[in-house]
């Protein structure tokens, strides 16, 4: 007799998932999230309503490249979350990011230094 290594263990009785094709369809009515909630790209999690946003979203709240915004979070400058490989970014993230990248404008009188030939 050949060891092919450790046997598993008999499965233990529980519930038993259907076939794939037997699988119960989901019901139509109230109890059923509707299209609109289901293909938004903004997830609503937990009771805190936390709103998650893609880079290509942040982007154009920003109006910034979603790659300057991936180039900047992969590098941990920004603030920004990851979910799993995923990354993510709250409206709270977004405002800390424009305050971190904003510029005050100069005073009226204020002269400029000029580079001198």
């Amino acid at each position: 007799m050949v060891n092919n290594g450790p046997r598993r263990p008999a499965r233990l009785a529980g519930p038993q998932r259907p076939a794939p094709g037997n699988r119960p369809q989901p019901r139509r009515g109230d109890d059923a999230p509707s299209t609109d909630q289901r293909s938004s790209p903004i997830a609503a999690v937990g009771e805190e309503g936390l709103v998650l946003l893609t880079a290509e979203q942040a982007a154009a709240r920003l109006q910034l490249r979603p790659s300057w915004l991936r180039r900047k979070a992969a590098a941990r400058v920004i603030p920004c979350r990851y979910v799993g490989k995923h990354l993510r970014f709250t409206p709270e993230d977004l405002a800390a990011i424009a305050a971190q990248y904003a510029h005050t404008p100069a005073e009226p009188g204020l002269q400029l230094r000029r580079r001198v030939p």
